[in-house]
């Protein structure tokens, strides 16, 4: 049977991920608090209301052509619904990218460390995956790797780092996949989170090559409903929505987007509690021993090389006490890191204590 599946996913290995809230607490036989997703730290707006008439009408399809969905992005970002793809969160849509891009043996350029979708998805579609480094940030390419590839992903702010470019930079870079002909995926899921300003959404209109991401997931706190939409000039968006998959977002998570994406001033408030809460965080991290690494995102990369423990087992025991932070392994940064992300106060506090419980002892 196996000689008769595709090879890429045949030799497919499992992406992990963080948020493994529900496994967690069928194990230890209680919620925990979860620090290994980074989600909006004031949670979801209420959205009981928008949900409860929405389900009246869950006996129909949803309406595939997401008009609503894709209006009220289109404002959100300030360009037009044409230019906009729905998604059943970041994804789909990366999955929906390679699988329009992407042949055998196609070359793509992947900085390291960063999400690890970027490349299982690349993988599935047959590509080769080529790894750059990053220098503050930006991925170290010259024209010859850039023109041999087909595509290029960047995730600004960076996950698991924290890092965050400014428009400018990547504007720069956009420039010259377009010159070099290879598609730029840029992943900003987190930036409504850090600095929407440096958003380089409204220059996808105007190239033919770049591609933006964003998502409601990490933004409003609703990773249950799995919503994001993509940015890109009209001839692609069009591409794009033709070939996704029909109805995959549900008319419940539809009929939230409009309403989620005219929250901005919840997404002022984040941002607030978040810069307040990463400089309490920092001060605190240290306090411990530990080394956190500047971040303008709403998570924390931790060095934690000083406490003698690895990654694994910290994270073995910060779970013991009901906390989860993410083990950074599948990132390639070894058992050195942890990565935490931002809550608010109280629910701090509970980290900072559940990371001295852990750092206490040995053995």
């Amino acid at each position: 049977m196996i000689d008769r599946i595709r090879n890429s996913f045949a030799r497919a290995e499992e992406c992990y991920h963080g948020g493994k809230f529900r496994e967690a607490a069928e194990s230890l036989g209680c919620y925990p608090l979860d620090f290994s997703a980074n989600i909006n730290p004031l949670g979801a707006p209420p959205l009981e209301e928008v949900v409860l008439n929405e389900l009246e009408h869950v006996g129909h399809y949803p309406d595939n052509r997401y008009s609503k969905f894709r209006e009220a992005a289109a404002r959100f970002v300030c360009v037009s619904p044409d230019n906009i793809v729905p998604g059943n969160g970041s994804s789909e849509l990366i999955r929906l990218f390679t699988e329009m891009t992407l042949e055998e043996n196609d070359s793509v350029l992947i900085p390291q460390p960063t999400f690890g979708e970027y490349e299982n998805q690349s993988r599935l579609a047959g590509a080769k995956i080529c790894y750059t480094q990053l220098n503050r940030g930006l991925p170290i390419v010259d024209d010859r790797e850039l023109k041999e590839a087909k595509a290029l992903f960047l995730c600004n702010p960076n996950n698991p780092t924290g890092f965050l470019l400014y428009q400018k930079e990547i504007a720069e870079l956009a420039e010259r996949c377009e010159s070099s002909e290879t598609f730029f995926v840029v992943d900003e899921a987190f930036i409504d989170l850090s600095d929407p300003k440096q958003s380089v959404a409204q220059l996808a209109i105007d190239l033919d090559y770049l591609f933006v991401m964003r998502s409601l997931t990490k933004s409003f706190g609703v990773p249950g409903l799995r919503l994001g939409f993509g940015i890109a000039n009209q001839q692609l968006a069009n591409i794009m929505n033709r070939t996704r998959i029909p109805w995959s977002i549900s008319s419940l998570a539809a009929a939230a987007a409009p309403y989620l994406l005219n929250q901005t001033e919840y997404l002022e408030r984040a941002r607030e509690v978040i810069r307040d809460e990463l400089a309490w965080m920092m001060g605190a991290l240290k306090k411990l021993g530990l080394r956190p690494l500047p971040s303008k995102a709403n998570f924390i990369l931790i060095d934690i090389e000083p406490s003698g423990f690895d990654s694994d087992e910290l994270a073995r025991r910060t779970a013991a006490q009901g906390v989860l932070v993410r083990d950074c392994l599948s990132f390639g940064l070894g058992k050195r890191f942890i990565r935490v992300a931002v809550r608010n106060r109280q629910e701090n506090l509970k980290l900072i204590a559940a990371l001295e419980g852990a750092l206490r002892c040995k053995g």
